[in-house]
């Protein structure tokens, strides 16, 4: 199902912006008792979601960046989480961090960071994370902030 970007105040605040400030990414999740997940992703870093056998699917079902282009569209998904799925949501800084011979840490390393913790909390899952992103750029200058949430599903 397609969602029509709305032509309302916060759209008409964006494009009054010079050219270089006047888009933002977004990941707008809704999340169910029952585990559906309803999402649209507009430019954000995919979100992952986490689970069973270390498997990582990446939510990049949406459309570009918001406040870009006037009456732009967005696709919307639905999935089905199950109990100890761990969805992770970061900035491109967590994932664009950076060591000392420029490597970037990547998706790959964040799915690295979070598998296996079906035992644990939301909160230890991203500390685990931070340390991980912290450990690998470790004597590295930051170009961008890092940011990151972490929900565990429990049914």
């Amino acid at each position: 199902s397609g969602v029509e970007a709305s032509k309302g105040v916060k759209d008409a605040a964006l494009m009054r912006r010079s050219i270089e400030a006047r888009f933002a990414t977004m990941f707008y999740g809704v999340l169910y008792p029952d585990g559906r997940l309803s999402y649209s992703n507009a430019g954000h870093e995919p979100p992952v979601i986490v689970g069973g056998a270390a498997s990582a699917r990446p939510l990049d079902t949406g459309g570009v960046v918001l406040g870009l282009f006037n009456g732009a569209s967005y696709e919307a998904e639905t999935i089905q989480l199950s109990p100890g799925d761990t969805l992770v949501v970061s900035s491109d800084g967590i994932t664009e961090a950076r060591d000392v011979h420029g490597e970037e840490f990547g998706r790959e390393r964040v799915v690295r960071a979070v598998a296996g913790t079906g035992g644990l909390g939301a909160e230890a899952v991203l500390d685990r994370l931070l340390v991980a992103v912290r450990d690998f750029s470790r004597g590295a200058p930051q170009a961008d902030d890092m940011t990151a949430l972490v929900v565990k599903y429990r049914a």
